[in-house]
């Protein structure tokens, strides 16, 4: 059980999504992206024209892999991959249209629906384990996470899925969020700024997290341990407008992503083969990348825990019904 906070900086975070994500909701008034959607009609040989986006991280392996091995191609899906911002960035392109399903972490899109933005969950992707870690540099005097107290840590997006996993982490070990400095930086900047003593800890998804450990940082922990174990990361969404017009295109993108899961699950060689095709990962980290576990079911209990977590720290300002943005 999480007891209800009354932080300043929970207030904060609460505050800038409402004027990041709010301001999608002004510029989604009128947008027609049912009318405007590629998929709306099928092509003459009976294919979907679907506009798929994806941040590139060792985790959308699922995306490449279902296009790849002709899992998208065979359930009717002819799919336009388009990379994106990660986070909230990327969700103007869902509402306008010019994205059909999007790739993106839970926190943005559970604050993207508090907001009032038509978004739709089509798909789990990743389950939180070894492949998020929490790093310092060699000589630091920070051991664990009760150091962290007075501290800044680095998060890719402070509205973000970090944001609740280091926070309940912290909680439990008595370091409230109010006394520790959350600092927003893209994650290949965040090791250099260790480095260079702008922050006192990062952290790291893969393959980050790999280059980090190479590099010499050294890993205090993980970034879902504890409380926030097992925490579904990121998953697809659509808006409700594309969901209603397209349930066959849904059904399909959700068999071609179960099959490339089951392919990537615990295969390195595979993982070897696709990540360095589509991001700037090198060969020889590549080779040494934690595996994400993958689980393209949508785990509605586990993600309503999440979304009870962001109204503790007044991140959404409302409690929020996962169960109700689920596409059937």
């Amino acid at each position: 059980m999480f007891k209800t906070l009354d932080h300043s900086k929970p207030r904060q975070l609460r505050t800038l999504g409402i004027l990041a994500i709010g301001s999608l909701a002004l510029s989604a008034c009128g947008s027609s992206s049912a009318d405007e959607s590629s998929a709306n009609a099928a092509t003459s040989d009976g294919m979907h024209e679907v506009n798929i986006g994806y941040f590139p991280l060792v985790h959308t392996s699922t995306i490449i892999q279902a296009e790849e091995a002709g899992y998208l191609e065979e359930a009717g899906i002819s799919a336009e991959l388009m990379q994106t911002e990660g986070g909230a960035a990327a969700i103007p392109s869902l509402i306008s249209g010019d994205i059909d399903i999007l790739y993106s972490n839970y926190t943005s899109i559970l604050l993207a629906a508090e907001q009032g933005l038509p978004v739709a969950l089509v798909a789990g992707n990743d389950i939180a384990t070894d492949d998020h870690g929490i790093f310092v540099t060699e000589d630091s005097d920070i051991e664990d996470l009760s150091d962290l107290e007075g501290k800044s840590f680095a998060v890719n997006n402070l509205q973000n899925i970090g944001t609740v996993a280091i926070y309940a982490q912290l909680e439990e070990v008595g370091v409230g969020p109010e006394d520790v400095d959350l600092v927003e930086m893209p994650n290949p900047d965040m090791a250099p700024a260790l480095a260079n003593g702008n922050v006192d800890a990062i952290w790291q998804v893969e393959p980050f997290q790999t280059i980090s450990e190479q590099s010499g940082l050294r890993r205090i922990g993980d970034m879902f341990d504890g409380p926030a174990s097992d925490m579904p990361v990121g998953g697809w969404v659509t808006t409700q407008e594309f969901a209603d017009s397209n349930p066959e295109v849904i059904d399909s993108f959700r068999q071609a992503l179960g099959q490339a899961g089951d392919d990537l699950q615990r295969n390195h060689e595979l993982h070897l083969e696709l990540v360095p095709s589509y991001t700037e990962i090198d060969v020889s980290v590549a080779e040494e990348l934690a595996l994400p576990n993958y689980d393209t079911d949508l785990q509605i209990d586990v993600l309503q825990h999440g979304a009870d977590m962001m109204h503790e720290y007044g991140i959404i300002a409302e409690p929020l019904k996962v169960s109700d943005l689920v596409v059937e």
